[in-house]
């Protein structure tokens, strides 16, 4: 197997594109190149962010400022009433 120089795949032997990036030897993909190991960006990672999905495709739940700051509210009322 070979490794794709542009994104770091690996590719069957005797492979024209990468089916990981699409690089080919037009885009880049030339006898010289060599895979730098580069920190790519995390796919499930990107979704959740751009979506607010989570890696099963189910919406995310934020919660809202205005329910934290009571959760902290009533945190903050329930050890004064131990204290006093």
């Amino acid at each position: 197997m070979k490794i794709c120089p542009h994104c770091g795949a690996e590719l069957k032997d005797g492979a024209k594109f990468c089916p990981h990036c699409g690089s080919d030897e037009t885009t880049g993909w030339a006898d010289g190149a060599e895979f730098v190991d580069e920190e790519l960006p995390d796919y499930d990672e990107i979704i959740a962010n751009e979506f607010g999905l989570d890696t099963k495709g189910k919406k995310i739940r934020k919660q809202s400022p205005l329910f934290i700051a009571a959760a902290i509210i009533v945190a903050l009322a329930f050890v004064a009433g131990f204290v006093l």
